[in-house]
């Protein structure tokens, strides 16, 4: 595998869940990270040893929330003084309103969950080029499969990772002189805390009478993925969304839950007479 002793990769919300596990892949290559966590979300030292421990250098971690452009800027002028340059972005930081009816369907929860999860990325971009002079070679954009498949709440979660993945295709073309490789990553659920807050523990718990725990991703194999699209190996590939989730999306829904009656425990409902 390509090591990537010397070369800066920028993480935002990559002190944990999927953000971090894909640091620890990046780590074990080698690789300058560069981290980014909300306030008070991030034991920074627990962290920078985790990073170590795996391999890489210590980590710069820093506060920064996506959603504020002056946290942006700071950011970037930091990795600037610091390094000089980024050579790839991991955007995987989002923030998005969760919604429980159509009362929650407002302009000002639409734009701030367009402003949280459709913008952030490029707006990373444009700070990298304005002050590091120079656009990182490769960024995965982190999305789901939301705009294609009903998931409870996430009707603005879902919106934004369409536009993302619109503009990620736009991005390749407005970027191609400039070397850059941008593709948008999807997984299906990921069993993180990021799951959790977004859907609670009820519904891990209904899943988990329909589906066995191999049915979530691990967020490592998804980090891997992310590692690959940067490691050169892939570089005949930009503006694509890719899907990793073993093939499950294809075969998901009600004929794989009747297929696997038996073993998931599911009993048949008698026949309705008359």
């Amino acid at each position: 595998m390509t090591r990537y002793d010397g070369r800066v990769v920028v993480i935002t919300g990559g002190t944990r869940g999927l953000g971090f596990a894909t640091a620890l892949v990046f780590a074990a290559h080698g690789a300058q990270l560069v981290l980014t966590h909300a306030w008070g979300s991030a034991d920074e030292q627990e962290v920078s040893d985790r990073i170590v421990a795996a391999g890489g250098p210590p980590p710069l971690v820093v506060q920064a929330d996506a959603t504020r452009s002056d946290d942006t800027t700071a950011l970037v002028t930091a990795v600037r003084d610091r390094f000089g340059k980024v050579d790839a972005l991991i955007s995987n930081a989002s923030v998005s309103l969760v919604v429980g009816g159509l009362a929650d369907y407002t302009e000002r929860g639409f734009l701030k969950s367009m402003r949280g999860t459709g913008w952030p990325t490029f707006e990373y971009l444009t700070e990298i080029h304005k002050i590091c002079g120079a656009y990182p070679r490769y960024v995965v954009v982190m999305s789901s499969d939301g705009p294609d498949r009903f998931t409870p709440g996430y009707d603005f979660v879902a919106a934004g990772k369409a536009v993302v993945e619109t503009m990620v295709k736009y991005a390749a073309y407005r970027l191609r002189d400039h070397g850059v490789r941008i593709n948008a990553l999807r997984s299906r659920a990921i069993k993180t805390e990021s799951f959790d807050g977004t859907f609670g523990q009820e519904f891990y718990g209904f899943l988990n009478q329909f589906v066995a725990e191999e049915w979530f991703m691990r967020p490592d194999e998804v980090g891997r993925a992310a590692f690959a699209l940067c490691s050169g190996l892939f570089d005949g590939v930009s503006g694509q969304t890719i899907m990793v989730d073993r093939g499950n999306t294809f075969f998901d829904g009600i004929s794989y839950i009747y297929e696997r009656r038996d073993a998931l425990g599911v009993e048949l409902a008698a026949p309705a007479l008359g």
